[in-house]
């Protein structure tokens, strides 16, 4: 006889308001939104209503790797990101299978290693630039700096843009769409938003439409080093390409995802090493050793294992993917629950990566719980879900991590700084963690105090 199953309106949880549910707490709070409801249902799993779906918020590494690998066949990408997609059309992170794998497959060689090395020079430079400007100018807001110089950096890789009154209006588009994709409202109205949102995805679509015509008018796309001049000239086996309404689409998408997650991780990595001089001490000798002296290189990046050590701590306490949503294609059963086809599911990085049963004093930044003779990440295959993980993992992560490299090499080789916290605009939860707070809390201001470049 089989083992009955429990409803999953028996897991604990609210669908808050009508349709709109707990949307305006967790459009306005984020990761908070997941860390207070974990406290709230004793750590478990939990059910929500956002925008009329009703959600599961699964936990853990083995819900992890169901969602994301073992049963993926039973979720939907496109239904999870479904939000998304008037604003940015259906790239990559909406497509399943097989849509998914034929697009992946085109895309990669933009992001493949040998390409990835390709870009150092483009990102060193504009790396060097904004710390030139930065040390002219003291203090500066760190995360909107930071958001600045990954989407300059974004844009110039991307597209080969290079003048900055058109990377302003990208900025501008950019901003815009942002905004509209947290608003409730979701009419296509000028007065709202929402309707802003989707005039700039236009503006943005023939500005790119319009770069694509200049390179096919050249020729010469061939020769662009970078990822759009990449995306236009790669084929498959059979000689396939993307479509240019494809490439438009899916340049949307790496623009829109690819610089606010860098953004995030950098402003985190400054925060904690200006709160740890110890490792703040220990990557600037690294970076003496690799380097001697001498400005960034491919090489010494890739060889700066403390390095790797801190940036997968911050990818750790505080992931840039905050959500992995999905949409639930066929009823299927976990942890003694079934949720039935029409449900979406959530999984938290946050919540797994903070887990005691993978990592020790789970709380605390401690960069060497990556080090060889305790590697805490390799308990589990999905332990480490910061950027995704299976079949839809960051096809720009590689990327990613070279920008923060070189951004963090050469400010500890060329630049004193301090982080200054505006405390004032903390908000206080008394009956909460210090975890809770810091999620709250971002680095505010940059003084860059000496420069020799």
């Amino acid at each position: 006889m089989g083992r009955s199953l429990l409803s999953v309106e028996e897991l604990p949880g609210s669908y808050g308001l009508p349709f709109i549910g707990e949307a305006p707490e967790m459009f306005g709070h984020h990761q908070l939104f997941y860390w207070k409801r974990f406290g709230l249902y004793g750590g478990g799993h939990f059910k929500t209503q956002i925008m009329g779906m009703k959600t599961v918020c699964l936990i853990g590494p083995d819900a992890n790797q169901f969602v994301l690998k073992d049963g993926a066949d039973n979720f939907s990408s496109g239904m999870g990101w479904s939000l998304l997609k008037p604003l940015l059309g259906e790239g990559i992170v909406l497509q399943d299978e097989p849509e998914h794998r034929r697009v992946r497959k085109l895309m990669y060689p933009a992001f493949h290693h040998q390409a990835v090395a390709g870009y150092f020079n483009i990102i060193e430079n504009t790396v060097e630039e904004f710390l030139r400007d930065w040390s002219g100018r003291s203090p500066i807001n760190l995360y909107q700096e930071l958001r600045k110089f990954t989407l300059f950096t974004s844009c110039r890789l991307l597209m080969g843009v290079e003048a900055p009154s058109e990377i302003e209006k990208l900025v501008l588009y950019y901003s815009q769409i942002a905004d509209g994709i947290k608003t409730v409202i979701r009419s296509d109205i000028p007065a709202t938003k929402f309707g802003r949102a989707m005039r700039a995805r236009r503006h943005l679509e023939a500005f790119l439409q319009n770069i694509i015509q200049k390179r096919r008018q050249q020729g010469g796309s061939d020769s662009v080093k970078d990822v759009l001049g990449l995306l236009l000239t790669s084929t498959d086996e059979e000689g396939n390409r993307l479509a240019d309404s494809e490439t438009i689409t899916q340049s949307l998408h790496l623009l829109f995802g690819g610089h606010e997650t860098t953004a995030k991780l950098l402003s985190w990595v400054l925060f904690e090493l200006s709160s740890h001089p110890d490792w703040l001490d220990k990557l600037k000798e690294e970076q003496k050793q690799v380097l001697g002296g001498e400005p960034p290189s491919y090489h010494g990046i890739k060889n700066s294992p403390s390095m790797n050590y801190v940036i997968k701590e911050i990818e750790r306490l505080y992931p840039p993917i905050y959500t992995i949503p999905r949409g639930v294609v066929r009823d299927f059963e976990y942890a003694g629950y079934l949720i039935p086809k029409g449900w979406y599911v959530v999984l938290s990085p946050l919540l797994s990566h903070r887990l005691t049963e993978l990592y020790l004093d789970p709380h605390e930044f401690q960069p060497e719980r990556f080090a060889p003779g305790r590697e805490e990440d390799k308990k589990h295959p999905f332990a480490l879900i910061g950027f995704g993980g299976g079949a839809h993992r960051c096809l720009g992560y590689e990327l990613a991590q070279m920008q923060v490299k070189i951004f963090l090499s050469t400010l500890l080789n060329f630049y004193g700084w301090k982080i200054v916290a505006d405390v004032d605009s903390v908000p206080e939860f008394p009956q909460t963690s210090k975890v809770e707070r810091t999620m709250r809390f971002w680095c505010e201001r940059l003084h860059p105090v000496a420069s020799t470049i």
